[in-house]
């Protein structure tokens, strides 16, 4: 069984930072998402240290926020919650729940198919 695993960095408890003064936002991304590519490079590393890349089915591309979500076994799942660096939450089973379209129209046979009328139909 697959599990929707989400993992972020664990942070440090301790006094709050001020903000920082206002960056320019191509510097704020590129940092985002460098910070994105550490934590699934972390991830992977932990994976492959610990014989884990066969229980997990897929992975997220990094992207803005350091946030990885993964489809794993409960093994890899128990293996990431015990390790320090990060923060492991789950969904649902992969397979708990359906799909949120259907893949095969719902016709019979003997219904007729309505054409869709375009929109400027009315206007010559």
């Amino acid at each position: 069984m697959w599990i929707e695993t989400i993992i972020m960095p664990r942070e440090e408890r301790g006094p709050r930072q001020p903000p920082p003064p206002p960056r320019d936002r191509r510097a704020v991304l590129l940092a985002a998402g460098e910070e994105s590519r550490a934590l699934r490079d972390q991830v992977m590393g932990f994976l492959s240290a610990h014989h884990l890349l066969g229980a997990v089915k897929w992975m997220s591309e990094p992207g803005f926020l350091p946030l990885v979500t993964l489809h794993c076994t409960e093994r890899a799942l128990e293996k990431l919650r015990e390790a320090a660096e990060f923060v492991v939450g789950c969904a649902a089973p992969v397979d708990a729940y359906q799909p949120l379209t259907t893949t095969e129209p719902e016709l019979s046979s003997s219904e007729p198919v309505s054409m869709a009328v375009p929109v400027f139909a009315r206007y010559p």
